[in-house]
């Protein structure tokens, strides 16, 4: 085991690690035949740093010269705020035209909470924790019953979720963003929760339309952190909650009506009473009411944009079946063909191959590999590393190097546990090599997707389960994925089987 770790670049410390829900090491590549020395992955932060986490603020390494790696200062933000502890969460440098004396570096986290949907994992008595905020709980009671008692100390809170951390006994309560696009609102308004609200007035804001971006720029100015934040929305208290993770653009998120409708030749206006009633709808909606009197704007032929300006925009898709989509990468292409049978398929290539869908008859997802097939020892040293705990599950990602022609092994971020694995993207190296396949164990269950898998799969790539792992012969599924619809495939079709041993795995 001791050589597929030198090879992967992880110690012994990284994988116990991993169980405990801490963060893994990056793997590093070998140099010179040598095992690679154990180094701090992500950036420096220069000292003092400033962390700035809305309700959670500290000077770490103050009077202090030199710089801590991102692993160091997270462990010290880790020590410093216990309800941060159990969460996986990112660092992001915020840049500031004026720095207060002493701090040479102010940082914000990009925060990734995980609901607790299973009542019977908590454990009394627990506390929820936010900040300085408390709330102690000695007998058992429901996750309703909890926010009820939270939101009435802080009313911000109204439709809150909960983290929870098991070994801490604390839930962590969050929101996330509601505030409809476009939506305009009423003075005096409350910006922000617990500790550090702003209330805005008539004399704050003079002629301003009074949407969230006006409230974005001027609560920023104080809290830095929230620039470019998104907001829930808490009627009863005309209060905007901001979200420290900054959101990317959501298409499925809703917008204020009345908007109105632009398309070449006409413009309508979508109001409450067109959707029944309701003051905010989605983009499927707003589209709906434009087909009830053009349609030719049906859900197949058309796409809806959002413009910040306050309107949408209906595209018909190309007459060529499918709308064009040009890709930035080099071997990406998107396209929609008629075969000589007159069936339609959607066609996406990557630079290890090809997946096709029959759009006509709604088939199943093909795939063919374009690329080298993919040495079977990688599958092996994924089976060791698997097997390193086998009664949890765990998962590693294949990349493959375009100018190279090579496969590699990476061991994402992950929180392992008896029946799921939940693992974190890393998009950076996504930039720098292709995504080829997902892997994740089964333990000793055998190997098969599941609902949540296919619920999680959306992506168009390979994915592939190990199961059986407490046994002398493992067992596999593969399958290939587009947009959430499969094709099961054989190993043969993509690993090179020459040195398969079949004594150890059912193939």
């Amino acid at each position: 085991m001791s050589d597929l770790l030198e090879i992967l670049g992880i110690s012994e410390e990284d994988i116990n690690e991993s169980k405990s829900n801490k963060k893994q090491k990056k793997p590093e590549d070998k140099k010179d035949g040598k095992k690679p020395s154990k180094k701090s992955s992500g950036n420096k932060f220069q000292l003092p740093v400033k962390f700035c986490g809305g309700h959670l603020q500290h000077i770490f390494g103050a009077n202090e010269d030199g710089e801590w790696s991102e692993d160091e200062l997270k462990k010290k933000i880790r020590d410093e705020f216990r309800e941060l502890a159990g969460i996986y969460f990112k660092l992001k440098s915020i840049e500031l035209e004026e720095k207060e004396e002493g701090v040479a570096t102010y940082v914000k986290p990009e925060i990734v909470y995980k609901e607790i949907t299973d009542e019977e994992k908590l454990e009394f008595p627990l506390e929820v924790v936010a900040g300085k905020a408390t709330l102690w709980q000695d007998t058992k009671i429901s996750i309703e019953e909890i926010r009820g008692l939270w939101v009435k100390e802080h009313p911000e809170y109204q439709g809150c979720k909960f983290m929870y951390d098991e070994k801490q006994k604390i839930l962590v309560p969050y929101m996330e963003a509601t505030a409809a696009i476009g939506k305009t609102y009423n003075l005096p308004i409350t910006v922000g929760y617990l500790d550090i609200k702003e209330t805005y007035t008539e004399d704050d804001l003079e002629d301003e339309e009074l949407t969230e971006d006006v409230f974005r720029q001027l609560y920023s100015k104080n809290h830095p952190e929230f620039v470019g934040c998104s907001f829930a929305y808490v009627e009863s208290e005309n209060l905007l909650f901001p979200i420290v993770k900054e959101e990317k653009e959501n298409d499925n998120k809703n917008i204020s009506l009345p908007v109105e409708v632009r398309a070449g030749g006409f413009r309508i206006i979508v109001s409450p009473e067109d959707v029944n009633g309701k003051g905010e709808a989605s983009l499927e909606e707003i589209r709906k009411v434009l087909e009830g009197e053009y349609p030719e704007y049906s859900k197949e032929r058309t796409e809806m944009t959002y413009d910040k300006r306050h309107f949408v925009v209906p595209i018909l898709k190309s007459s060529r079946k499918g709308m064009q989509i040009i890709s930035e990468r080099k071997d990406y292409k998107h396209d929609i063909v008629t075969d000589e049978n007159k069936c339609q398929w959607r066609v996406e290539s990557r630079p290890f191959g090809v997946f096709k869908r029959n759009l006509t008859d709604e088939g199943s997802v093909e795939f063919e590999l374009t690329a080298p097939k993919i040495p079977w020892v990688i599958v092996e040293k994924t089976i060791e590393l698997f097997r390193k705990n086998p009664t949890y599950e765990f998962a590693v990602q294949i990349f493959y190097d375009v100018d190279e022609k090579t496969y590699s092994i990476y061991v994402p971020e992950q929180e392992c546990g008896r029946a799921q694995v939940v693992f974190h993207r890393n998009f950076e190296m996504e930039e720098k090599k292709v995504l080829v396949m997902d892997i994740h164990s089964h333990a000793s269950f055998h190997a098969f997707f599941s609902s949540t898998d296919n619920e999680d799969e959306k992506g168009i790539r390979l994915y592939m389960v190990i199961g059986n792992l407490d046994q002398p012969k493992c067992s596999f599924k593969i399958r290939a994925g587009m947009a959430g619809t499969f094709g099961d495939m054989a190993l043969a079709d993509v690993f090179s089987m020459q040195e398969v041993q079949t004594n150890a795995c059912e193939i």
